[in-house]
C-alpha cells in the first residue's frame, strides 16, 4: 500500500455556495491553517467564491484577518424589540423573524441594498442587469478593499470559480492560471459567481451576463476530479448543505429540506461516479505496468494506456450540520450570534479532522480516489 506522494501533491480547498452559511468555511480555514496546512489551489462557488478570493487574493499572513473583517462587516446585531426579550426563550423566533425582516428590507451594508424604484410587478421590463430585487454594487467596493487583485492575478495560489451564462445556461470556470482569464480577475468575476437570482442581478464579464454558479452546480468538485495534471491531490471539500434524515412535518420543514437537497448538488452521487471512473483508470495504469516493453510499443496498447492514471486524489469532506433553530432562511441569517456559532462549528470540525489525519493512511494500490468523512 502507498499514500499520496507529498512531494508531488497539491492541496486544494473546495468551497460550496450557501450565503450566510459560509462563516462555517471561514472557521474551517482558520483551523486548518493553524495546523500548518497551506493551500495551492482554491475553488469556489457563490459565497465560496468570495471566501476563496479573500484566501487566494492575500498573502498568507493577511488571510485570516481579512476573512474576519469580511464576516464582521456582514454580521447583523439582534434587534432589541423588548427590554426583556433576551431573558425570554419564547421570544427567540420573534427576534429571528425581525432580524430576517430587517435584512430583506434594508439589505446588508457593503454587500447588497434594495433596488431603488423596483416594481413588484414581475412582468415589468427592465435592463437585464437590473432584473433583481437587490443591487450588489456595494460588494465591489468590499472586495476591492479585502482582496489584493494584483496578488490574486499573480497566481501565487491557483483560484478557480464557477459562474453560469444566463444566455444558454452553460457553466464556465474562471481560472487565474488558465486563458482567457489568466491575469484578468476583477471584483466582477467574483460577483458573477455569487449573483444568485432573482435576489441578485447578473454580472457582465466581457459582454457576457453571468449568474451564480450554484444555479448549475453548487459543489465545485468536478473541476478537481477532472483535473488532468499529473499531481496527487489532497482536497478539503467544505459543504454547507446536509439533507435532514427525518421526514418534514411542516411546510417550513419541507422548504428547508427541499433547499438542502437542491444545493447539496448530489455531491455523494458525483463522487461515487468519479470514484468508479478514476479507479478504472488506475487499474489500466497498473495493468500496463505488467506488460513487456515489446507489448507496450504497440500503437493500440499505447492508446489504451493513455486512458490510465497514475496520480491519486484524497478528498476530505467536512459537512456543516444544522443548528437547532435553522430553517429555510438559514442562508440569509446574518445575525452575529449565528455567524459566530457557524464559524466555531467549522473550526471545531476541522480541528477534529486534523487530529485524525485519515488522508495520511496508506491507500491500496488500485485506489485512485479515496473519500474521507472525518468525525464531527
Amino acid at each position: 500500500m502507498a499514500s499520496a506522494d507529498p512531494k508531488n501533491s497539491l492541496t486544494v480547498l473546495a468551497l460550496q455556495g450557501g450565503g450566510a452559511l459560509g462563516a462555517y468555511q471561514a472557521g474551517v480555514f482558520q483551523a486548518l491553517t493553524e495546523q500548518g496546512i497551506r493551500f495551492d489551489w482554491v475553488i469556489g462557488t457563490s459565497i465560496g467564491a468570495i471566501n476563496g478570493a479573500i484566501i487566494a487574493g492575500n498573502p498568507p499572513e493577511r488571510r485570516l484577518a481579512r476573512l474576519q473583517e469580511f464576516w464582521h462587516r456582514l454580521a447583523q446585531e439582534e434587534p432589541a424589540i423588548f427590554p426583556f426579550a433576551g431573558a425570554a426563550a419564547w421570544m427567540g423566533p420573534l427576534l429571528a423573524s425581525a432580524a430576517m425582516a430587517g435584512i430583506f428590507v434594508n439589505g446588508i451594508p457593503g454587500f447588497f441594498t434594495p433596488r431603488k424604484g423596483l416594481s413588484w410587478d414581475p412582468n415589468t421590463k427592465v435592463p437585464p442587469t437590473e432584473a433583481s430585487f437587490y443591487d450588489t454594487s456595494p460588494l465591489a467596493a468590499t472586495l476591492q478593499h479585502l482582496v489584493d487583485f494584483d496578488y490574486l492575478n499573480s497566481a501565487a495560489v491557483r483560484y478557480t470559480i464557477g459562474a453560469v451564462k444566463v444566455s444558454g445556461g452553460e457553466l464556465e470556470w474562471f481560472d487565474n492560471t488558465r486563458p482567457p482569464w489568466r491575469g484578468k480577475f476583477t471584483p466582477h468575476h467574483v460577483m458573477a459567481s455569487g449573483a444568485l437570482p432573482p435576489g441578485f442581478p447578473p454580472v457582465k464579464i466581457e459582454g457576457e451576463a453571468y449568474w451564480d454558479g450554484g444555479v448549475y452546480s453548487n459543489t465545485p468538485l468536478d473541476v478537481v476530479l477532472e483535473e488532468d495534471e499529473h499531481h496527487d491531490l489532497l482536497c478539503f471539500s467544505i459543504d454547507l448543505w446536509a439533507p435532514d434524515t427525518r421526514l418534514p412535518t411542516s411546510i417550513a420543514e419541507v422548504l428547508n429540506q427541499e433547499k438542502n437537497i437542491r444545493y447539496a448538488s448530489r455531491s455523494r452521487e458525483h463522487l461515487h461516479d468519479h470514484r468508479l471512473v478514476l479507479n478504472l483508470q488506475r487499474a489500466v495504469r497498473l495493468l500496463g505496468d505488467k506488460l513487456t516493453e515489446a507489448q507496450r510499443r504497440s500503437e493500440e496498447v499505447q492508446r489504451l494506456l493513455a486512458l490510465g492514471r497514475s496520480s491519486r486524489i484524497n478528498i476530505v469532506r467536512l459537512i456543516m450540520q444544522e443548528l437547532p433553530q435553522d430553517n429555510y432562511l438559514k442562508d440569509v441569517d446574518f445575525r452575529r450570534a449565528t455567524l459566530d456559532t457557524r464559524w466555531k462549528a467549522g473550526y471545531e470540525n476541522a480541528q477534529e479532522a486534523a487530529r485524525h489525519k485519515s488522508w495520511l493512511q496508506p491507500l491500496p494500490p488500485d485506489v485512485a480516489l479515496c473519500i474521507h468523512h472525518p468525525p464531527g
